[in-house]
């Protein structure tokens, strides 16, 4: 079972969600807390598996990824040669897929897509997502602006 978190350690876990490269003494700093209280509770959410992973923030445009977007995935039930969970993860694992959950509402799946241009985008969902075992119909919403 986990230990209880306190307000010192969801200050901690915003830090280091904004900027995961962060320093320990930097975080301590901030938060005005002692270098080896910030560690300790580090070292403590790591082995709770609070936190499971650290990553790079990507500048997907700076890549030439302009065009990202939301496809709503609604999943073909009547077929049992798959689940809803199987199609999710082949969605995923798809080249410019960011994420797929799988969501209650009116669709099945909703993935984040990432793409080079609206024609890249077309040709993803035409010609890789429209060919995974299990969907039925898709919805695209493309994105104007992001703010993280």
């Amino acid at each position: 079972m986990l230990g209880k978190l306190d307000g010192k350690d969801f200050a901690i876990l915003e830090l280091l969600q904004k900027d995961c490269s962060k320093s320990k003494k930097k975080i301590a700093k901030k938060l005005a807390l002692p270098l080896t209280t910030v560690h300790n509770r580090i070292a403590k959410l790591e082995r709770e598996g609070i936190i499971s992973a650290y990553r790079a923030k990507v500048d997907w445009k700076k890549l030439g990824y302009d065009v990202s977007a939301f496809v709503q995935i609604t999943v073909n039930y009547p077929n049992k040669d798959y689940s809803q969970e199987d199609t999710a993860r082949k969605i995923r694992a798809l080249h410019g897929v960011e994420s797929a959950c799988i969501v209650a509402g009116t669709t099945d799946i909703i993935a984040k897509v990432r793409t080079k241009n609206t024609d890249d985008l077309n040709d993803f969902l035409l010609n890789h997502l429209r060919k995974v075992s299990g969907i039925d119909k898709t919805t695209s919403i493309v994105v104007l602006k992001e703010f993280d």
